[in-house]
Formats: C-alpha cells, structure tokens, sequence
C-alpha cells in the first residue's frame, strides 16, 4: 500500500462520511485545546506510528518481491534440470 492508495482512501472516506469527519474533527479540536500537552504528545505518537506501519508496508512489499522472484528462479531451475 502506498502512498497515493492511502490518499485516495481518506478522500473517498471525507466525501463518503463527510459528517463524521466533522464531528471527529471538532471532539479533537475541544481536546486540543482543553489539554493541549496530552493532544500533543498523542499528535507525535500518532505520526511516528503511521511511519513505522508505512516503513513494514514497504518492506513487506520488498520481501513479497523477493520471494517470487526466488520462486519463479527455482522452478525455472528445476525445468532446466529436468
């Protein structure tokens, strides 16, 4: 999943349930601004966890990669042989 497929996402989601946006969009604003160091430190764990589920989504996609080329070379080998 990258980037773009992500974006699109959230967009369809705002344009789907533009109403729960919103009102999800106000509660964090009343929490922002009620406790402002709590939202915060919550902010900065938020975006450090989307980085790290991105960076094992592009890893994943690597070693997915990997394994079928390895696959494919290994029965290709195996035709060889035969």
């Amino acid at each position: 999943m990258n980037f773009e497929n992500i974006q699109d996402y959230a967009v369809g989601f705002y344009h789907e349930y533009s109403i729960v946006v919103y009102v999800a969009a106000v509660i964090l604003v009343i929490i922002a601004y009620s406790k402002p160091k709590e939202s915060f430190k919550f902010a900065i764990f938020i975006v450090i966890m989307a980085c790290v589920l991105y960076a094992v989504g592009l890893f994943g996609e690597s070693i997915e990669t990997g394994s079928s080329n390895k696959d494919r070379m290994i029965n290709k080998t195996k035709g060889i042989v035969d």
